[in-house]
């Protein structure tokens, strides 16, 4: 009975030795496929992030080079509104603020991130003074293709038609810069 007892305990042993291997084994296996899992999220949270990043840094970046008239007045010519129109060439602004019936004020620039980054020459004293309009994206960041939403300057309105008032100022304002 001893011997039994003694056979019985040593396979008990065994078994459990067995057991704590494939345990320890498991353990190991399932806490290297969760340390897999936490590094493949943390990668993908990165790359989420990362894309995020370029399309909000595109979003903002420039306006695509052409010639603008924005307004605080959607309509063109009101009294009292303040309009600008610019040439924007690779990235690099120059332009003009105006208000109908007075006089206006040079103005020479770049996007900067969330903002059109300006220096103005006020048009009596010659003096630069920096001035800066924000950019807001249209309702969506990107749009389905995947290209750069439109930017906006806020507090003023996309005005789609240049006159040749327009035009003489901007390109009045072109060769003082040249």
């Amino acid at each position: 009975m001893l011997y039994s007892v003694a056979s019985k305990t040593s396979e008990l042993r065994k078994f459990v030795y067995r057991s704590t291997r494939t345990l320890a084994a498991l353990g190991l296996g399932v806490g290297l496929a969760t340390v897999s899992l936490a590094q493949a999220a943390q990668a993908n949270a990165q790359q989420v992030a990362v894309r995020q990043a370029v399309v909000a840094q595109s979003a903002y970046s420039s306006l695509p080079d052409g010639v603008y008239l924005y307004g605080q007045s959607p309509e063109r010519d009101q009294i009292g509104a303040a309009y600008m129109v610019f040439q924007v060439e690779q990235s690099q602004v120059t332009g003009a603020f105006y208000m109908p019936s007075s006089s206006f004020d040079c103005f020479q620039g770049e996007f900067q991130g969330e903002r059109l980054a300006l220096n103005v020459v006020d048009s009596y004293e010659q003096t630069v003074h920096p001035y800066s309009v924000a950019l807001a994206a249209s309702d969506s960041v990107a749009s389905n293709d995947g290209s750069a939403a439109p930017v906006t300057l806020q507090g003023f309105h996309r005005i789609q038609s240049l006159d040749d008032t327009d035009r003489t100022i901007l390109a009045t304002c072109q060769a003082d810069f040249e």
